[in-house]
């Protein structure tokens, strides 16, 4: 069977990295390749990657520089160009944990799926903690599912979304990109819009990928100024999508979007110009509903 699956590991951090090797190892079905691409970590894995050969098909390099600690986007760009010509990437996270059945179902997927038009594939993801534990719930999906709807039910709290448990096309990605936010956060949730051109979304409930929290986890740091910076992240990237795409959405959730790009603008931001021009880009999208949004936040 032809290989069509690269699964792209940007590496930084040794700590659980064994635990998403083992996962690799023990798919039932290894027809893929991974490629590693050490963000000059100072940490040494040569011996645990070498353990690994011959197990799955990998290439790894070493970068000579880091760049996720500046720009995550292109550190993941930098380790999508060490693949081939796979038509299918999953950008897996180097705690992450798959499922053995993880590969098996993708490709059962493809070939019982509108093949030619599947650009993106997500699993169903449940969270562990630093032991492996698992600390939530199952979060399954709608078997297909438009684009947009799925980005309303993760605003409002009804389903999660990260990078390691969506299969994306190469020919979308080449399209579009990754949007680079700062420490990319909203990056992902946009590239989910994007890539299927608003359209479906095809998931896989029957695997799940293991998605880790941890202290070493970007999202899970309680540095104040990491946090400022999820905040301008979260504004930048529900503000290009309002920006760009508010016409799929509906008046409500053009609302609910618009609260929550406000809400952390005032939170990481007291520029009074931005301020404006925001309130400005809220009054053309839902009109004087931009009141009541400024008059709920005016102290945050």
């Amino acid at each position: 069977m032809e290989n069509k699956l690269a699964i792209i590991i940007p590496f930084y951090k040794k700590k659980y990295f064994r635990k998403t090797l083992e996962s690799l190892k023990n798919q039932s079905n290894r027809n893929f390749s991974v490629y590693i691409g050490n963000d000059h970590s100072p940490e040494n894995i040569d011996a645990l990657v070498t353990e690994f050969l011959g197990f799955f098909d990998f290439k790894y390099n070493k970068f000579a520089t880091n760049l996720g600690g500046t720009n995550l986007v292109a550190q993941w760009d930098r380790c999508i160009a060490l693949s081939e010509n796979e038509e299918f990437l999953m950008i897996l996270g180097d705690d992450d944990v798959l499922e053995e059945n993880v590969v098996q179902e993708f490709y059962q997927c493809i070939e019982h799926a509108d093949y030619p038009d599947i650009n993106v594939i997500r699993f169903a993801s449940q969270l562990i903690d630093e032991d492996g534990d698992k600390i939530s719930e199952v979060y399954e999906n709608p078997e297909v599912e438009k684009a947009a709807d799925s980005f309303m039910r993760v605003i409002k709290g009804e389903g999660r979304s990260s990078l390691s448990e969506h299969i994306f096309s190469r020919k979308a990605y080449k399209k579009h990109g990754f949007k680079s936010f700062p420490i990319a956060f909203g990056s992902d949730n946009v590239a989910w819009l994007e890539f299927p051109e608003l359209g479906n979304i095809y998931s896989i409930n029957s695997a799940k990928v293991l998605v880790r929290i941890s202290g070493e986890h970007l999202s899970s740091s309680t540095d104040s100024a990491l946090a400022l910076k999820r905040k301008e992240g979260i504004h930048l990237f529900t503000k290009y999508i309002i920006e760009n795409y508010s016409t799929y959405f509906t008046r409500e959730d053009k609302i609910l979007i618009l609260k929550k790009s406000y809400r952390n603008l005032r939170y990481f931001s007291r520029d009074k110009f931005k301020t404006i021009q925001f309130i400005f880009l809220m009054f053309r999208k839902v009109g004087f509903s931009a009141l009541k949004i400024v008059k709920e936040n005016r102290f945050n």
